[in-house]
């Protein structure tokens, strides 16, 4: 794929935090579209096509409701309507529960799937502790998982949880969101030993039922553990094991053998409906020396 068919866009402001750190590790293979009222979020990123819905000097807090910020897109999103539909693969990031988040991501796939193009969404579900929130987000899922291919819902408390255990920041994603979207970015974007293209990952997320994107990784000295970081997937609470559909990359450096693919592949695989449709890609880089990542899209759940 031609860099320009992957496109990846945050909305809103924790949105604009993962797209914007998903985005740094594979700038060569995505444009990065973000969209939210605060300028703040657009600051010191200078790879970026940004998109601000607030009006003059009011930039803080003016799409707090999520009418006025889909209002406010509809009025600004025609510059960047050739991006969109240039776009084979587009992936959104948003946190639902606030104005923008909620009110731009469903009208942002819905404008994509037209395009003809791949959706995939990664929303942000708020804290139990926040009912008000929580209740902002549920209204705005139905409409965001109808016009994506794939929507990976997000636990914020298992997020908080994943932070904790890898000390690191939460609302930047806690690694792992960049690591995910690294993951199915590079898998799409690059030529591996065994290639896989957006008609594969066509062909598997086409299953009925939940889609979830798990990613695991880790040292060629302990396959194992990668499938175990992948078995355990942090973003929500979601049993795999009755997948319908796999597909499935593993990823490492020149240093990679056919007993790591094996390990990786076969230890993950072990879990799923035996009957489960299984795509499987492999790739290797010299920036992966000594690493391996699984990526996995699991549909029919």
């Amino acid at each position: 794929m031609e860099r320009g068919s992957i496109l990846v866009i945050g909305a809103g402001g924790i949105g604009c935090k993962w797209a914007s750190q998903a985005h740094s590790r594979c700038p060569n293979y995505a444009d990065l579209l973000l969209i939210d009222a605060d300028s703040d979020s657009f600051a010191g990123i200078n790879s970026a096509h940004c998109l601000q819905l607030s009006l003059g000097d009011q930039d803080k807090g003016t799409a707090t409701l999520g009418k006025m910020a889909l209002h406010r897109l509809k009025e600004g999103i025609g510059d960047f309507k050739p991006l969109l539909n240039s776009s084979e693969l587009v992936i959104i990031l948003s946190g639902l529960g606030g104005g923008t988040g909620s009110g731009v991501s469903p009208e942002i796939a819905s404008m994509a799937h037209e395009a003809g193009s791949v959706v995939v969404a990664i929303a942000g579900l708020p804290f139990s502790e926040q009912p008000f929130r929580s209740a902002i987000a549920q209204h705005a899922l139905p409409d965001l998982e109808k016009y994506s291919d794939v929507c990976i819902k997000v636990s914020m408390e298992r997020l908080a949880w994943q932070a904790r255990d890898r000390n690191s920041d939460w609302e930047s994603g806690s690694e792992w969101i960049g690591e995910l979207i690294e993951g199915l970015v590079t898998t799409l974007a690059k030529v591996g030993k065994i290639n896989l293209d957006l008609m594969d990952l066509k062909t598997i997320v086409s299953k009925p039922g939940e889609t979830t994107l798990v990613v695991g990784t880790g040292s060629t000295h302990d396959p194992e553990n990668v499938v175990r970081m992948a078995k355990k997937s942090p973003l929500y609470d979601i049993n795999v094991e009755g997948a319908k559909g796999c597909l499935i990359q593993v990823e490492g450096g020149p240093d990679m053998t056919l007993s790591h693919l094996q390990q990786v592949s076969e230890g993950f695989l072990s879990i799923l409906n035996p009957e489960c449709q299984v795509i499987l890609g492999a790739r290797s880089t010299e920036e992966m020396m000594g690493k391996l990542r699984l990526v996995a899209v699991l549909s029919g759940i």
